[in-house]
């Protein structure tokens, strides 16, 4: 005997299944409707979708289909990225696979989940942290940019590939941004005060003492390049930087980034996609 709880399932999926059953609807102001209804039942009725996109010729047909699924993607992506923000601020490999899930949803992501381990755990054998912070960016340094040969490249800053976790593991290949989340996410599983620091067109490191409260200015000691193989920076440097760009030298280019700062500066064009 059925339970209620079964029969309500069954006839959502029928319900759904019927709603799918009209979407080559031509009066477009029911479509609407129709398409509304579809995607408020939220991600469970993506494998519907998507066989129904298998099965269909109808070319009208697939560009609705389509449509639909990727509306309920970024969906389903925004309201993952809500929950980190309110809950798991503080780690910043969540937001970041998410956001790459999203752009290459077929990559292999246990195979990256265990590529970032094995690097982290390839520090940690070589981290004693009584070492002084110099001497333990030479073994971030040394794991990432000697062993596991990543490096920055020209050819990654202008291609918007180059920005997500996967591309950077498959190819050992990133520009700034993606090198310093790598190296930022690798840090802060090691519990080291290494936060990132936005520039226009560039993301570097800070390594900061060690405090209670979220790092400011006068808790840096020094700041990390990741495109550069890791090299220290100092503030005169960045200063520097910005004056060669003609950008006034104000407080946010040297002062340590929160998390959710750096999701929506880094990714700001994916995720104002994903809200449209």
């Amino acid at each position: 005997m059925k339970t209620t709880s079964q029969s309500q399932c069954q006839s959502q999926s029928q319900k759904t299944k019927s709603l799918i059953f009209l979407l080559d609807e031509p009066d477009e102001h029911l479509y609407i409707n129709i398409a509304k209804a579809i995607i408020d039942c939220g991600e469970q009725v993506l494998p519907l979708l998507k066989e129904k996109l298998e099965q269909t010729t109808d070319s009208f047909l697939k560009e609705r289909l389509e449509s639909l699924i990727n509306v309920i993607d970024k969906h389903s992506v925004m309201n993952m990225l809500n929950s980190w923000h309110d809950k798991r601020e503080y780690d910043l490999l969540e937001p970041y696979f998410i956001l790459s899930k999203y752009r290459f949803p077929k990559s292999d992501w246990n195979g990256i989940g265990f590529q970032i381990v094995m690097i982290i755990e390839q520090v940690e054998k070589e981290l004693n942290y009584n070492l002084t912070p110099l001497e333990q960016v030479k073994v971030l340094n040394h794991i990432i940019y000697e062993i596991n040969k990543f490096k920055g490249d020209k050819v990654a800053v202008g291609n918007q590939d180059y920005y997500y976790v996967n591309k950077l593991l498959e190819t050992h290949i990133g520009n700034p941004f993606s090198l310093g989340m790598l190296y930022c996410i690798v840090a802060e599983r090691l519990n080291l005060p290494i936060y990132p620091v936005i520039l226009p067109h560039h993301f570097v490191l800070a390594y900061c003492k060690k405090t209670r409260h979220f790092p400011q200015l006068e808790d840096v000691l020094f700041y990390i390049n990741p495109f550069n193989n890791g090299i220290v920076l100092t503030r005169k440097d960045i200063r520097n930087y910005l004056n060669q760009l003609n950008i006034k030298a104000e407080l946010k280019y040297f002062e340590p980034t929160r998390n959710t700062s750096v999701i929506k500066n880094i990714f700001r064009d994916g995720i104002e996609e994903l809200r449209n």
